[in-house]
């Protein structure tokens, strides 16, 4: 019995041992991205990719719209990516803009190098406290985040 008893501690502490670090890292993925979490405004279309989803009118006609960067959502206008990734990686700024959005990076305002963010349905780079740039359709905006709604 004292085998049976030992065995069955073992596997309690493997057990342990293998959710402590995923339950630890549950509330660091929440705080990793509070700096996108929140409301932006769509400020000013930067620039297009090669090709773009979308005609500039409509590309144009998003200044101004609110996007939401949640956890469990990216909302640009009426259209909901959920649960996105929000990967990070730091990328050389001329070249992840030439590899991945066939665009130049130079009317982008972004340091070299450049946070990207990947969301799954879309891109967002870090540019400054505050801002960013979203990438939506081919078209690249930038954004600024907007103050909390008082309660």
């Amino acid at each position: 019995m004292r085998g049976a008893s030992w065995i069955s501690s073992c596997r309690r502490t493997a057990g342990l041992c293998v959710l402590a670090p995923l339950l630890c890292a549950l509330p660091a993925a929440a705080t990793d991205n509070a700096d996108i979490y929140g409301r932006w405004s769509l400020t000013r279309l930067l620039d297009s990719a090669e090709i773009a989803a979308m005609p500039e009118r409509e590309a144009r006609a998003l200044v101004g719209t609110q996007v939401v960067i949640a956890p469990d959502r990216f909302v640009i206008d009426s259209r909901t990516c959920r649960h996105p990734s929000y990967e990070r990686s730091v990328d050389d700024l001329p070249r992840s803009f030439r590899e991945q959005g066939h665009v130049s990076s130079a009317n982008m305002g972004l340091p070299d190098p450049v946070t990207a963010i990947d969301a799954r349905c879309t891109h967002i780079y870090l540019k400054a406290p505050g801002r960013i740039v979203v990438q939506w359709d081919g078209y690249y905006y930038d954004a600024e985040k907007l103050k909390p709604i008082e309660k």
